[in-house]
């Protein structure tokens, strides 16, 4: 028997990817108003946002979105005294129509809300730290795990294919299921991603819990929190690159992204008794390490 080969057709094809940040916004957070030659996606975790744009005025709650289109003019604020937690992805597409999504804001359903975890999740493998910048350009990581870039672009084509279906077709996806994350996959992503400013709230998300569960669990896991689990790894690497490489301490810190060498160096001389120029004139073996 003869098969034939059917061609495949593209509803959505993702062009490229600008950023993926995961950040907090402050209090008296406010961006400047302005527009992309790309679309971008505002998503509210939690708290709530005041949107300004020429599509939509009004508020950002938590579990919406909005997608602003390409140079739509558009910015936004944080819209009550506590921190809200925003992802913002700035993408280029084929064959999707923003202006479903731009007009008001688009409550995501539970399976919609995973997939945006997986996107942010892979975008921390393809681009480098820091995430939680909006006005930052983001850079890729110049060592990524084998197809993260092509995993990156499925997820979001994937993500945009479901909320487009919603909207047009009234096609619900069906009701997650329950988060069944173990400890032993955050302790997994914590050792590949402490270097980072990666923070509890950003953990919940990706692994579908909240962050009371999540601190929870990792304690009687563990027997301790994850703020420390992370500070311990990073004070053991930063110790090793103080003591047996000659790379400078901006160097350091900025390799473990503090949010400054004054920071890292008041992190450093609280838990070692020593400043990082003490401990290398009392440690120092000069070899260089990976």
């Amino acid at each position: 028997m003869d098969f034939v080969v059917k061609k495949m057709n593209n509803s959505i094809t993702v062009s490229g990817i600008v950023n993926v940040h995961f950040f907090n916004c402050k209090q008296d957070y406010k961006t400047k108003l302005d527009k992309h030659s790309f679309s971008e996606l505002v998503y509210v975790s939690n708290g709530e946002l005041l949107v300004e744009s020429q599509n939509y005025n009004g508020k950002l709650l938590a579990g919406q979105m909005i997608i602003h289109s390409e140079n739509e003019e558009h910015c936004f604020s944080n819209a009550n005294d506590l921190e809200s937690t925003v992802i913002i992805i700035g993408f280029k597409t084929i064959g999707f129509n923003t202006a479903h999504f731009s007009k008001e804001p688009f409550t995501l359903s539970d399976v919609n809300i995973k997939r945006l975890a997986e996107i942010v999740k892979e975008g921390r493998n393809v681009f480098a730290p820091p995430h939680n910048v909006p006005m930052y350009n983001m850079k890729k990581n110049s060592h990524q795990p084998y197809g993260s870039e092509q995993m990156l672009r499925i997820l979001l084509e994937h993500f945009l294919i479901s909320i487009t279906r919603e909207y047009t077709l009234n096609y619900f996806p069906p009701v997650a299921t329950p988060s069944t994350f173990t400890v032993t996959e955050i302790i997994n992503y914590l050792n590949d991603k402490f270097k980072e400013r990666i923070t509890i709230n950003e953990i919940s998300f990706i692994f579908g819990t909240n962050r009371t569960t999540l601190c929870k669990e990792f304690k009687q896991a563990t027997g301790t929190t994850i703020t420390e689990y992370v500070a311990v790894k990073k004070l053991e690497l930063a110790k090793k690159h103080v003591a047996y490489t000659n790379a400078t301490f901006t160097e350091i810190s900025n390799q473990l992204n503090f949010e400054s060498i004054h920071y890292f160096t008041r992190f450093f001389k609280q838990r070692t008794g020593y400043s990082p120029k003490e401990y290398r004139k009392n440690f120092s073996t000069k070899i260089d390490i990976e």
